[in-house]
């Protein structure tokens, strides 16, 4: 097997651990997310934030766990291919040209998914700019309609003071001819008042139900608007993680470009800057695949928690453990490389 020794063809900033810290910057931001973000509704097809955010961490999940192409297989083999031992050649070229061609489908996968990934999250920012504007018009009636709701309910208490006052008992001393005269205008009375009081009533209930519908309304936009801030950095994590994979798929394209000519021509030589174009290539998909193993997948767990309960108490756990990672970072590239 080859060792990673990197000449000094490689720029230090192809293969720098600050690449792979978008990666982190994703789980860290959901983590604010899910340290902050109500379940404010959304248009379709999000349905609401955390549904759309659990959405999302599951296709993060997906994309960070690098399962197709059986990656070490293909690099272990690409490097045997051409790498000649004692006995004879190694692999046949061929079967490297085919090996190759296999590892660039597997990270041109895994590429694809953040592509995805950053058109969901923009999707997600743009939903929640459009809640977070619904939230700042309610917020603007928002005074208006507890003022209506004040007015109201000083009606009400009106009308039932009015209510009361006409049940009051009939005077005990009525002459019998004035008893049914009396009596018929005290309860046509009673129930004018009655009818007062119901429709003030009625009145409160509904200026109740639209003094809370937009508090509610402004409250979800102020927090569709914080969310809307924390999305913006979100689309900017995805990006950085979308472009690591774009500059790992062109390596590894550059080594199916360097070992297809000498297949094809059967010259059973190894092609100049191969093992260089290897070692990197699988440093830079190693080193992302175990950030994720040893310090990602464990902490978006975390994350989804937050995302399904509300439950804020790990929301610091999330933050220091993805400080963590971003220390780490330099000790995943073998020496040489970072």
């Amino acid at each position: 097997m080859w060792t990673p020794n990197v000449t000094e063809a490689t720029s230090a900033t192809e293969v720098s651990p600050e690449l792979l810290k978008p990666l982190v910057a994703v789980v860290a931001t959901l983590g604010k997310l899910g340290a902050t973000a109500r379940d404010v509704p959304l248009a379709k097809p999000w349905g609401s934030l955390r549904a759309g955010l659990l959405n999302f961490s599951s296709g993060v999940r997906e994309a960070m766990r690098h399962r197709h192409g059986e990656a070490t297989r293909l690099r272990r083999t690409l490097s045997a291919a051409a790498q000649p031992t004692a006995e004879g050649p190694g692999v046949p070229k061929a079967t490297a040209v085919a090996i190759a061609c296999e590892w660039l489908k597997a990270v041109a996968s895994v590429e694809a998914a953040w592509a995805k990934l950053k058109v969901e999250a923009a999707g997600l920012k743009d939903a929640c700019e459009v809640a977070a504007a619904a939230g700042a018009a309610a917020g603007a009636t928002a005074e208006a309609t507890v003022g209506h709701l004040m007015g109201a309910v000083a009606l009400e208490t009106e009308a039932r003071g009015g209510f009361l006052r006409a049940t009051h008992l009939l005077p005990m001393t009525l002459e019998p001819t004035e008893v049914v005269e009396v009596v018929a205008a005290h309860d046509a009375r009673v129930a004018e008042a009655q009818s007062g009081l119901q429709e003030a009533s009625k009145a409160t209930e509904e200026a109740a139900a639209a003094a809370v519908a937009a508090v509610t309304a402004r409250e979800r936009g102020r927090q569709a608007a914080v969310a809307h801030e924390l999305l913006g950095d979100l689309v900017v994590a995805c990006d950085g993680a979308y472009h690591y994979y774009c500059h790992l798929q062109r390596r590894v394209k550059d080594i199916e470009a360097m070992v297809a000519p000498k297949a094809t021509q059967g010259d059973p030589g190894i092609p100049k800057g191969l093992a260089e174009a290897v070692a990197v290539a699988e440093a830079l998909w190693g080193a992302s695949a175990c950030l994720a193993q040893e310090h990602l997948l464990g902490t978006l767990r975390v994350v989804r928690g937050l995302l399904s309960t509300g439950d804020t108490t790990e929301a610091t756990a999330v933050a220091q453990r993805c400080q963590d990672a971003t220390t780490a970072l330099p000790g995943l590239l073998p020496k040489g490389l970072s």
